[in-house]
């Protein structure tokens, strides 16, 4: 075991309890689950469709000698947000952690040529979906003095071209991380976001594969500092982090995880 699974394995904060991935079947999800494994906490992860990613996710949980959990949701649906939080916090002793890695498949699309019921949907499933799982989660974490990390983008610090439906909604829910720090943070609640660049995993990857030329990637990399795009594990690594007991005296804050791309 080298200095860094040392670290990860002794943990204090996941001892006991849990923590909630929504979006685990996804390519950042997914490393997050697995991160937060390694470092010592059952997980319970949530998907929209992908069922059978989610189930591979938790083998490999369950294979590191954690319990780990799926569920379907549809993160949208206030109440059934709320049932799916009351049945997990029934089985479990407490919820020290809750990372929001949700989110709707997307394409890149200019401002003007977006349809007005795909951008109502977006902002529904995303901001509302984040809200719906901070307020059904919020009692079980304050109890616990635990944390949030959401993940957002990097693009919320810039005005992007073709990606307002994703950095949009995005903003809004960094505004809701920081509004829990603000209010919650008398109750030893922790809120702080982790703001990914162009990451080749997740909605990113397909966007990578399915949106873009090679030579518009070539030029993408070469406007990053690190001239490189980032990988999953990356932004695992910040999310850790920030759950993390050394992370303590961190509450509202949003890492962006981009190469330097916001420079």
């Amino acid at each position: 075991m080298d200095v860094e699974q040392t670290w990860l394995a002794q943990e204090p904060r996941f001892k006991e309890g849990v923590a909630i991935v929504t979006g685990g079947s996804g390519g950042i999800g997914r490393e997050i689950a697995l991160t937060l494994a390694r470092a010592g906490s059952d997980v319970v992860l949530t998907y929209g469709r992908n069922r059978k990613a989610a189930e591979e996710v938790a083998g490999q949980i369950t294979a590191m000698g954690r319990k780990a959990e799926v569920a379907g949701l549809a993160i949208q649906d206030a109440a059934g947000v709320s049932r799916f939080i009351d049945d997990v916090t029934s089985r479990h002793a407490s919820l020290h952690s809750v990372v929001y890695a949700s989110g709707p498949g997307l394409h890149m699309e200019l401002i003007g040529d977006i349809d007005p019921v795909k951008w109502a949907n977006v902002m529904a499933v995303d901001v509302n979906g984040c809200f719906n799982l901070v307020h059904a989660t919020l009692p079980h974490v304050r109890k616990a003095r635990g944390a949030y990390v959401a993940i957002i983008t990097a693009a919320v610090e810039r005005v992007p071209a073709r990606d307002i439906q994703s950095a949009a909604p995005k903003a809004a829910i960094e505004m809701l991380m920081r509004g829990v720090a603000k209010e919650e943070g008398r109750n030893g609640v922790r809120a702080n976001c982790v703001g990914p660049g162009w990451v080749a995993a997740g909605l990113g990857q397909q966007v990578i594969e399915q949106e873009l030329t090679p030579e518009a990637v070539a030029m993408i990399k070469k406007s990053i500092p690190l001239r490189a795009l980032g990988e999953a594990r990356d932004i695992a690594d910040a999310a850790l982090f920030l759950l993390s007991s050394r992370a303590r005296y961190i509450t509202g804050q949003s890492l962006a995880v981009d190469g330097g791309m916001q420079i």
